[in-house]
């Protein structure tokens, strides 16, 4: 029921696999008519993904082989669990955590490759607006509610393994560990990068070209950081305005660059996060390394003080105080957002993005329900056999499939009339000896039927036939979608930037005052 004012969110329906609809789109993202792409889409943009999109296509059959000859329940149960070790908001909860323990040093790069890789992804992920492999003939396999409605190329888990498995290594080699620890390390690399990389190919989420995008991506950022590593871990630390001036409005900019889709599609948000988290941990940097409680180490400074002697009982109580206090800013925060921006968009008439609700269609949130706690964590996610998600998971994978079907049939009549001349050559009947008028008629035919398959790139909408509809109102009455608001990306920015802060400037002080420091136990 609706309060007064108030727009009462609309639950996603109960399913027995993880088939969530999360957006004002339910579709699964990229599937589309092709030409409808094209339509709305830059010159450029468009040429790119019709040029990449016959790449995804092919590689379906080649996945739907290898998941026959490889799957077992327990392949299934491990690689659809180390999944998580590549997402992307995965590191966003383990990082704070190094920088309590004294290696910030190791920590703010780990945050420039992670965050930045992510980001990167995530915007040609919505730039290029290509789908994922199609179920059927595959069996999609994941513990994650929402992965259906993100594009497919390129993939952000690659990225992610492949930037930080070369970062680790990097620090590995030039540590002082033994050979023995060292190959050790090496070998939980490989198998790490092998179990989250395969992993996308066996879980049916992924193509190669998704993966060879999304290795070239983390390759391409562990490069940069790594050669730039010590200048620009001065550059956070450095006391000049200019640098968080340039930092914060930076980010707005390239928050506000990402492209808007022609889908629902999340991953718009792991953009916004990982920028919003770069926003918070540069400035809260500087300003620690402008305090008392900051140490020098090795030619870098702004480092969290650690010491052993702190003590297991004390040490464990820095983790579980620190997360507290990251989760319940979360909880204020977002819950505070949802009452103050509403009536300030409508009040200065902002825009909001493609597939966001505008304020002007809703009173309040107040009673917005702002999700599980920690958020990228699904502790009945994780513990849930129920992992196949097999057949149409949304519309979008009913216009793919009618997509393909249609492509296929502009195959055929293409092959048909190559056929019917190259027979006639066979014979000695050149096209010159057979009756004009015949091959007038055939290739008015010919046209005929291509323009009928292609007749969407003169109009200005999709038309879907018949039977599409038909299957397509039908999924929409099963399966209702709810709503993502204009002012979460703003939320969303605020909030994780805030972690950013917290995570390396207030929560290391805040030990200090409450007997969780080490400041004194310096030699």
């Amino acid at each position: 029921m609706k309060e007064a004012g108030v727009l009462a969110p609309v639950p996603p329906p109960p399913a027995d696999s993880f088939i969530v609809v999360n957006g004002a789109d339910d579709r699964d993202a990229g599937i589309y008519s092709d030409n409808l792409y094209s339509q709305r889409m830059s010159p450029l943009r468009s040429a790119l993904r019709r040029r990449m999109l016959p790449w995804v296509r092919s590689e379906t059959g080649d996945l739907a082989a290898l998941q026959e000859q490889w799957r077992t329940p327990f392949l299934d149960s491990y690689f659809t669990l180390t999944a998580f070790a590549g997402h992307p908001l995965f590191f966003v909860c383990i990082l704070p955590i190094m920088f309590w323990y004294g290696h910030s040093v190791f920590a703010r790069g780990f945050v420039n490759v992670a965050c930045v890789g992510v980001f990167v992804t995530s915007w040609v992920k919505d730039y290029l607006c290509l789908p994922r492999p199609l179920s059927p003939p595959l069996i999609r396999l994941s513990r994650s509610k929402r992965v259906h409605l993100e594009y497919g190329f390129p993939s952000t888990h690659t990225s992610n393994a492949t930037s930080i498995a070369l970062y680790l290594l990097s620090y590995l080699l030039i540590s002082d560990w033994s050979v023995v620890a060292k190959v050790a390390s090496v070998f939980g690399l490989i198998v790490y990068l092998f179990s989250v990389i395969f992993g996308r190919l066996y879980c049916g989420m992924h193509t190669k070209t998704d993966i060879v995008g999304g290795t070239i991506i983390g390759v391409v950022v562990w490069a940069s950081q790594w050669a730039f590593h010590d200048s620009i871990d001065a550059l956070m630390t450095n006391p000049s305005w200019k640098v968080i001036i340039a930092i914060i409005f930076g980010g707005i900019h390239l928050i506000r660059s990402i492209p808007e889709t022609m889908d629902s599609c999340p991953c718009v948000d792991d953009g916004v996060t990982t920028m919003a988290v770069i926003m918070g941990v540069f400035p809260a940097s500087q300003h620690f390394a402008l305090s008392k409680y900051a140490i020098s180490a090795g030619g870098h400074s702004g480092i969290v003080h650690y010491d052993t002697a702190l003590g297991l009982p004390k040490s464990i109580l820095r983790f579980v105080f620190g997360l507290a206090v990251i989760f319940t800013w979360r909880m204020v925060a977002k819950k505070l957002l949802y009452i103050v921006l509403p009536p300030l968009y409508r009040y200065f008439n902002l825009p909001p993005r493609t597939h966001f609700v505008s304020a002007k269609t809703y009173g309040n949130l107040r009673s917005q329900p702002i999700g599980r706690v920690p958020s990228v964590m699904d502790l009945q996610a994780l513990a849930d056999s129920s992992i196949e998600i097999v057949g149409p998971q949304s519309t979008m994978d009913i216009h793919e499939q009618f997509s393909q079907s249609r492509s296929s049939k502009h195959s055929s009549i293409q092959t048909a009339e190559g056929y019917d001349i190259e027979t006639k050559e066979r014979f000695g009947l050149r096209p010159s000896h057979v009756s004009k008028a015949r091959l007038e008629q055939q290739e008015k035919e010919t046209v005929a039927s291509l323009a009928a398959l292609d007749g969407d790139c003169v109009k200005p909408e999709i038309e879907l036939d018949e039977s599409e509809r038909i299957a397509t109102e039908k999924f929409e009455a099963e399966h209702p979608s709810w709503a993502r608001f204009d002012v979460d990306i703003v939320i969303k920015t605020v909030v994780y930037a805030g972690i950013g802060w917290l995570a390396v400037d207030s929560i290391p002080i805040m030990f200090e005052f409450i007997g969780l420091g080490t400041s004194h136990l310096r030699s």
